[in-house]
């Protein structure tokens, strides 16, 4: 019976201890996240619109490490845990930051690619605006040269379609050809 409850003792508080180990790198977790996560968020252009967020990060650090000095491991894991807390919303901030200015150039382009767009819709119809009045003009002249009036006089009809004849040249003798 003694044994028993020995044996149950004992792995009571192998448990107890184990748990106890979890919770210390729980806390060990926190903290190191949360130092990670402020190196992210420091290595970033966008890092000035997180200082507070960073700041109450830092000072939840600093609390964790005076309470851990003075002996109370929970009340510093609890600041470590804010810690983390603290310092992961300072990088969905920045990564926020990040989007929204992809977004936006993404926006801008899309509206320089429509204004480009729309301008060359605008040439290309020039174009066939003028296209179209070359032809009517090309249409009109030869219209004009089918159409001319037909010469009244036989001897202009016929000198227009044919070449005038090379003079003769006169003959020798003097006398008739």
């Amino acid at each position: 019976m003694l044994r028993r409850g020995m044996l149950g003792l004992t792995s009571i508080l192998v448990l107890l201890v184990l748990a106890l180990g979890v919770a210390a790198a729980a806390g060990a977790d926190d903290r190191a996240t949360a130092e990670a996560v402020l190196k992210e968020v420091d290595a970033s252009p966008r890092r000035e619109v997180a200082t507070e967020m960073v700041a109450r990060s830092r000072a939840a650090l600093e609390r964790a490490a005076r309470l851990r000095a003075s002996g109370d491991e929970p009340h510093a894991r609890l600041a470590d845990g804010l810690a983390r807390t603290w310092a992961e919303a300072a990088r969905d901030v920045v990564r926020a930051v990040e989007i929204e200015e992809r977004a936006q150039a993404a926006r801008r382009a899309a509206t320089d690619a429509g204004a480009v767009a729309q301008r060359e819709r605008a040439l290309l119809e020039e174009g066939v605006a003028q296209s179209g009045r070359l032809r009517a003009q090309l249409d009109a002249v030869t219209r004009e040269a089918k159409e001319q009036p037909v010469r009244t006089s036989t001897a202009a009809t016929e000198n227009a379609g044919a070449k005038k004849p090379a003079p003769k040249a006169p003959a020798r003798d003097g006398g008739a050809p």
